[in-house]
């Protein structure tokens, strides 16, 4: 096939290791649990500095003057953080009685726009169900164009055949990997890549190249699963929205309770220091030290992981429609 009429049929591009990897740290990975093997991968390098005497904790160190003063500014600046997130997050949620009701009035129309496709009386609330739908409509569309050739005296040429039962496989493909009452993020995921953009550019093309050809119904068919495309690129900038503003509120909340935590581990580290000496034993002061520091980055932790996703969910959903960055 010709660049314009490349289809795929599959939602994810990932081949290697290292690209599932990446992909689980930086968006699919539970945000705690990647913010837990940070805590631990920093606890754990800081333990064996200290276990090889590159860092040096005892009483005569500077350790004192690091958690007193760098590291309890630091805790508080991540407050303040939080509170700047919290912020962005009811900037988006208040709004006029007039700018609510148009949000209301656009979700009603595209939802009714999707039912009409789909040839429902109703269409799900849950985002995994909503969008399985849309996957489901897709594949049956596709499906029924080339039942057209088996019973009619249309020939369809390879071209079209082929990039149909890409599609009839995208479609399914979609709703083989959406599981119901999923959380957004998992969802998105599911169509987060560039595969509809080059799915609706073929199809574009096919109707364009070979509209004098094609059946009435054929058209219709066509035309519609191009308008199910579109509204893959509004579902997942919609759910792109809900996904990270779930994320800065939950991070917000977390920051705040592990802050607290942090800032009385620091207290704890700098008490424990006296003036050459020190009030645990020197055999436990490694583990208590690297425990400690643990503590203390995790609130960075937390927020380092949870920007990764936001970051990332923006970067790979950059383009709305067909135009697709490398």
């Amino acid at each position: 096939m010709t660049p314009n009429t490349r289809t795929v049929s599959t939602v994810r591009n990932k081949e290697t290791r290292w690209e599932y990897l990446a992909d689980w740290v930086l968006f699919e990975g539970g945000r705690k649990t990647v913010a837990g093997c940070l805590v631990i991968g920093i606890a754990g390098i800081v333990g064996a500095l200290v276990f090889v005497d590159i860092f040096a904790i005892g009483p005569n160190s500077s350790a004192a003057m690091i958690f007193s003063s760098g590291l309890a500014s630091g805790v508080v600046t991540l407050v303040t953080i939080s509170l700047s997130i919290n912020q962005l997050i009811l900037s988006r949620v208040f709004g006029s009685i007039t700018q609510l009701t148009d949000r209301l009035e656009g979700a009603r129309d595209f939802r009714q726009h999707v039912k009409e496709l789909a040839g429902v009386s109703s269409t799900p609330n849950d985002p995994a169900d909503f969008l399985s739908l849309v996957g489901t409509t897709l594949r049956d569309r596709a499906s029924g164009i080339l039942a057209m050739s088996d019973s009619s005296d249309w020939n369809p040429s390879r071209e079209i055949t082929d990039a149909l039962q890409d599609l009839v496989e995208y479609g399914d493909n979609i709703d083989a990997e959406l599981e119901r009452n999923a959380k957004v993020t998992e969802v998105l995921g599911v169509v987060l890549g560039p595969q509809y953009a080059v799915n609706m550019t073929a199809v574009h093309h096919l109707q364009n190249e070979y509209h004098a050809s094609l059946p009435e119904a054929a058209r219709t068919e066509f035309q519609a699963i191009e308008e199910l495309l579109e509204s893959i690129a509004i579902i997942r900038q919609f759910y792109k929205t809900v996904a990270i503003q779930q994320d800065f509120a939950t991070v917000s909340r977390l920051i705040i309770y592990s802050s607290l935590l942090a800032l009385l581990t620091v207290i704890s580290l700098t008490l424990i220091y006296r003036t050459n000496s020190i009030t645990v034993p020197a055999s436990i002061l490694p583990v208590v030290v690297s425990v400690g520091i643990g503590v203390i980055v995790s609130p960075l932790a937390l927020f380092v992981t949870y920007i990764l996703r936001a970051a990332t969910i923006a970067r790979r959903t950059v383009s709305v429609g067909p135009f697709v960055p490398p």
